[in-house]
């Protein structure tokens, strides 16, 4: 989406009429399977699901209402319904989200189900329903588990601890996957394993980085500095493409299957043991086949406050790893022979620090906009929002930075990270 037009389109007539009666008999069916028990459906419900708001999605509940066998009395479930957003800034953006939406549909169908086999623990829901434009999954509020309270912004260490453990779990999972089925997730859903949001044809991503090299120039230590302006204005935009690259399935490292976008809005924790239990992972359409270093550093970056980071990155690489390890060995896998050693980690993490650092910056120019800016925008002028994330956001950005304190500190933090792992160390 390169123009400015917003014609907004309707994907469907009625955004309550999602399933047919015989598609609703099917997932009572793949639901009462977990129980081994039969039951006949007496009514279903499309509520919206108020409690969620998202920019690539919309949301619901299903209410089931049925009869086991031999029971007189009805039972109701709740399941919770992802569906392609209803109403699209233009047909190119409804088929982009489509796409997002159809791959996640299929990582859940082929995938996700059968990596919760290899663990107890918890850290994924089931998915019970899949199509091209929607999925139905157990409903996380009423497995016990919430979602961080309403204005919370960075995250504790205490609080980044069942994260990393979740992905942990998922990683020695798909490790354990694979040995199984002697075959590579990489190879085996080479389709929907593509890259979707780090490339130079994706927009979203594009806007973001010309913002961040703009953030760049007018950093107070480089701002004054003629030699540093010419390395951001010539030098930086090539160190960055290098990202581009690192996506992909390394040639050099052990890949597995990353969620790479578990950040604070995708997790949930255990409503009794937050600190505990591991979390609940959401939203996989950004999932790919690559080292365990892409999620780590991507869970460390965008929950976890720059000088924060800095100080408790030691302890959370030990927590990551002592965990990854033990859920392979629990598994009858050697992380050695899997090229997964703690030195082997340690030296993904300098491989893939420039990602890391590269990715958050252009994050927080969507994920840390102060006062509900983008929500408003959305909400109030969708065309401006289109403009925002698709095509230009680079003045908004410098204009909410000299109105807002706190923002541009943020951003000039992030922005040091950067300029650590690539001027300063040429320098």
């Amino acid at each position: 989406m390169s123009n400015d037009d917003y014609k907004p389109v309707l994907t469907r007539q009625n955004r309550l009429e999602l399933f047919t009666l015989e598609e609703c008999q099917e997932i009572l069916v793949n639901l009462l399977a977990d129980k081994q028990q039969h039951g006949v459906l007496k009514h279903f419900e499309i509520v919206p699901a108020t409690e969620s708001v998202g920019f690539l999605g919309e949301y619901f509940h299903l209410k089931l209402k049925y009869q086991l066998a031999d029971e007189q009395e009805e039972q109701t479930t709740r399941l919770f319904v992802k569906s392609v957003i209803f109403q699209n800034a233009n047909m190119e953006f409804y088929m982009e989200k489509m796409g997002l939406i159809k791959k996640e549909t299929k990582l859940y169908e082929l995938l996700l189900n059968e990596l919760k086999k290899f663990s107890p623990h918890v850290w994924c829901t089931k998915c019970y329903f899949t199509r091209d434009d929607l999925f139905v999954m157990q409903n996380v509020e009423d497995m016990g588990y919430v979602s961080l309270p309403a204005g919370t912004r960075f995250l504790s260490e205490e609080q980044l601890g069942p994260i990393l453990k979740s992905l942990a779990t998922l990683h020695a999972s798909s490790v354990a996957y694979e040995r199984e089925r002697g075959q590579t997730i990489g190879v085996q859903l080479r389709e929907w394993l593509k890259e979707v949001s780090v490339a130079p044809d994706v927009e979203w991503y594009t806007a973001g980085l010309k913002a961040v090299l703009a953030v760049a120039a007018t950093h107070p230590d480089v701002r004054n500095d003629a030699r540093a302006q010419e390395y951001i204005s010539k030098e930086l935009p090539r160190r960055l493409d290098s990202v581009y690259y690192m996506v992909n399935p390394s040639p050099v490292h052990r890949n597995v299957f990353v969620h790479r976008d578990a950040w604070g809005a995708n997790v949930f924790y255990h409503k009794e043991r937050p600190l505990e239990e591991r979390s609940i992972l959401v939203d996989f359409q950004l999932c790919r086949y690559a080292p365990p270093a892409m999620d780590f550093h991507l869970v460390s970056y965008l929950n976890l406050e720059p000088a924060n980071r800095k100080q408790m990155i030691d302890r959370l690489i030990n927590l990551y790893y002592d965990t990854l390890a033990e859920e392979l060995q629990t598994m009858g896998v050697d992380a050695r022979q899997e090229q997964l050693s703690r030195e082997e980690f340690e030296q993904s993490l300098k491989d893939f620090a420039l990602f890391g650092a590269t990715y958050n910056c252009m994050a927080a120019t969507i994920l840390r906009l102060p006062d509900n800016y983008l929500k408003s925008l959305k909400d109030q002028r969708p065309a401006d929002f289109h403009r925002f994330c698709n095509v230009d956001r680079t003045p908004a950005v410098l204009q909410l930075m000299n109105e807002h304190r706190d923002f541009a500190d943020y951003m000039y933090e992030c922005v040091d990270d950067l300029l650590a792992l690539t001027y300063h160390k040429q320098s």
